[in-house]
C-alpha cells in the first residue's frame, strides 16, 4: 500500500500529493489515527526533536501526545522537508497535510477517498462498492499487530491494554477490545500463553480429583 501511495497521484499541479497520501497512510497504521485526527493535524503538532505528535480535541474531547518510532519520525522529517520545498505554509497552525486550496487542510472525506483508493489500487479491495477493508481497519490492524508483538516479546497484553487504550484515545479498554480481531497468529500466541500459564492449573485439578 505504501508503494502504491507513493506513485498513485502524480500531478505537476499538486506535486506533494503522493507523499502526503503516503504519510497519511503511515500515520493511520503506525499511530492508529482516525481520519478526522489526520485531517486536524497541524504543522505545529509534530515535534521532530521529541519524537511525538499531538492529537488535539479528539472524539471524546481529549488531547493526547503520542510517541512514534524513530523510523516514522524519519518519514515525517522527510515529508516536512518536501512540504517546505513545495511551498507549504510554515505557520504552526497550517495543516500538516497542506495543499493550496481552502484553508490548506484536507477534509476527512477527502482523506477517506484517497486512502480507500490506495487500498483498491493495491488489490486489497474491489474497484467499486463498500466490500473489503475500510480505511478505519488500519486502526484495527495496528491494535492486532501491537498485541502480536507483545506476545512475541513475552509481554502479557492484558497488562498493557490500558496504555493502548490511552494511545488510541479511548475512554476505557472496553472500546479497545472491540478492535481485537482474532487472527490465526493471535489465536496461536494466545493458546501458547495459556498452555504455559494455565495448563498446569488444569493438570492440578485432575490430580486432586483422582
Amino acid at each position: 500500500m505504501l508503494d502504491v501511495a507513493r506513485c498513485t497521484y502524480p500531478s505537476p499541479r499538486v506535486p506533494l500529493r503522493p507523499l502526503s497520501t503516503y504519510t497519511m497512510l503511515l500515520l493511520a497504521y503506525c499511530a492508529g489515527l482516525r481520519r478526522g485526527e489526520l485531517a486536524r493535524l497541524d504543522l505545529g503538532d509534530v515535534d521532530l526533536q521529541g519524537g511525538t505528535i499531538t492529537i488535539r480535541q479528539t472524539k471524546f474531547f481529549k488531547t493526547r501526545i503520542l510517541p512514534l518510532p524513530d523510523s516514522v519520525i524519519a518519514e515525517l522529517r522527510a515529508y516536512n522537508d518536501a512540504r517546505r520545498r513545495a511551498g507549504g505554509s510554515q505557520d504552526a497552525r497550517s495543516g500538516l497535510f497542506w495543499h493550496e486550496r481552502g484553508d490548506g487542510h484536507y477534509t476527512p472525506e477527502m482523506i477517506t477517498w484517497l486512502l480507500a483508493d490506495v487500498i483498491r489500487r493495491a488489490g486489497l479491495k474491489p474497484l467499486r462498492g463498500k466490500t473489503g477493508p475500510r480505511v478505519h481497519d488500519l486502526r484495527h490492524s495496528m491494535v492486532v499487530n501491537r498485541i502480536l508483538e507483545w506476545y512475541r516479546t513475552g509481554i502479557n497484553p492484558q497488562d498493557r491494554l490500558p496504555f493502548l487504550a490511552t494511545y488510541l484515545g479511548h475512554r476505557d479498554i472496553n472500546s479497545t477490545l472491540v478492535y481485537i480481531t482474532v487472527t490465526q497468529d493471535l489465536l496461536h500466541y494466545a493458546n501458547e500463553r495459556f498452555r504455559a500459564v494455565g495448563a498446569s492449573c488444569l493438570n492440578l485439578g485432575r490430580e486432586v480429583r483422582s
